[in-house]
């Protein structure tokens, strides 16, 4: 971003099954934004081939909502309690994370929804 702190960080993996899992956090609040993933240097880079599949939670699957009241009445006596009333909060919307299969190429580009976390897994091309 402007300030400096870099808005898409990732962390990669190789499972025990010798596919490699991305996990990719975009922490833009407002902006999606498209990644490819290359493995290696720019010199012997490989990418991810085949069958790629895609999990992302964002704000399309996932929103709390907070506290919507909270006041505090004085009571009628001095001798009685103040009447504290609060509102619950609740997730809208509250669904599960949004899967896709995409047929992936070293030019594939993934598209990381803002304020999401997105893991992608797959095989690696050879080099």
């Amino acid at each position: 971003d402007g300030a400096g702190p870099a808005l898409v960080t990732a962390y990669a993996v190789k499972r025990p099954d010798n596919q490699w899992s991305i996990l990719a956090v975009n922490r833009d609040q407002f902006n999606a934004h498209k990644v490819r993933i290359a493995f290696g240097d720019a010199a012997h880079a490989t990418s991810f081939s085949g069958n790629v599949e895609t999990l992302s939670f964002g704000p399309a699957q996932y929103q709390w909502h907070p506290d919507l009241t909270g006041s505090v009445a004085h009571a009628a006596t001095p001798a009685e309690q103040p009447v504290v009333s609060m509102t619950k909060g609740h997730a809208d919307p509250d669904s599960p994370p949004a899967q896709s299969t995409v047929h992936a190429t070293r030019d594939t580009e993934y598209e990381l929804p803002a304020a999401s976390v997105t893991v992608i897994r797959g095989s690696v091309s050879s080099r």
